[in-house]
């Protein structure tokens, strides 16, 4: 009984990863322009010529490899928010701290194997470079899901300025209070658009369907609660956790947490129903 129960095992752990693969990403870092307000148009820094940065899917077993050459008249780097890095801190991507920064002209590749589950990002961590605009969700699948629903959306929910990371950066960190509290007035964006013409920003629901969103706040400094009029929220991951479901009408998320929650649309179709990206003004002047 002993040896069938250790060859059912090694039998179970072979079809479950019997899909993992290598996920090779060739990324050159550079600039480009964008207008994702749909007013101002400002330097971005995006990925191959492109922005914003591609969505990046992998399945738990999967080694992911990003070469990354840096196209920029700076250092850059790469940090995947949330994964833990068990073995290969080398890769974390913090600046100053577990390595030094990939230099103009320079290259790098970041190799690590994808362990967790759930909803990350992968973002700059040079300075305050990010908020230009080099930074995308990073979905991980399961070998089986927790949770039955019918489809899922990705929203990367972000606090946009108008300004270059380095203003921003020497406003956080005058010596002045004054130049501190100067009012920073973001955008909203929603997958990296934003703007008056709410139909760019909708989201398309089927009467009766369970839908799971992705939520991440990828925004510089500000607090963001989302939620959808008449809708709850089922709250079934926090930061790359599964958890228990909590019902909730809305959530908040500080600047680098993500959650994915579950909504089952209205079984009918006489209304449209607004939702809600609030930026939280009392966390940052402005």
């Amino acid at each position: 009984m002993l040896r069938l129960g250790l060859y059912c095992y090694a039998a179970l752990s072979f079809v479950l990863f019997a899909a993992a693969k290598p996920v090779v990403l060739n990324w050159d870092i550079g600039y480009t322009s964008a207008k994702p307000d749909g007013k101002n148009d400002r330097r971005v820094i995006g990925i191959n010529g492109k922005w914003p940065p591609p969505v990046v899917n992998v399945n738990v077993g999967d080694t992911l490899t990003i070469n990354a050459n840096n196209r920029l008249d700076e250092p850059t780097s790469l940090h995947t928010h949330g994964f833990f890095q068990n073995g290969t801190n080398y890769y974390d991507g913090a600046v100053g701290a577990t390595e030094c920064g990939i230099p103009p002209n320079g290259s790098y590749t970041y190799r690590m194997n994808v362990t967790q589950s759930g909803t990350f990002w992968i973002h700059s961590h040079y300075l305050a470079q990010y908020v230009d605009g080099l930074r995308t969700p990073l979905i991980s699948k399961p070998a089986v899901e927790h949770y039955k629903y019918d489809e899922e959306m990705v929203l990367m929910l972000e606090a946009w300025y108008n300004r270059n990371s380095h203003d921003i950066n020497d406003q956080l960190l005058s010596t002045s209070e004054a130049t501190r509290l100067k009012p920073f007035l973001p955008t909203m964006l929603i997958n990296s658009r934003g703007g008056s013409d709410v139909n760019i920003t909708k989201l398309s629901f089927k009467p009766g369907k369970k839908y799971r969103l992705r939520l991440l706040n990828v925004s510089g400094t500000g607090m963001i609660r989302f939620g959808i009029e008449h809708h709850m929220l089922d709250v079934i991951e926090l930061d790359g956790v599964d958890s228990e479901i909590k019902s909730v009408p809305s959530i908040q998320l500080s600047a680098g947490q993500r959650a994915s929650v579950l909504v089952t649309a209205k079984n009918n179709t006489d209304y449209n129903y607004a939702f809600h990206a609030d930026i939280f003004t009392d966390m940052q002047a402005g």
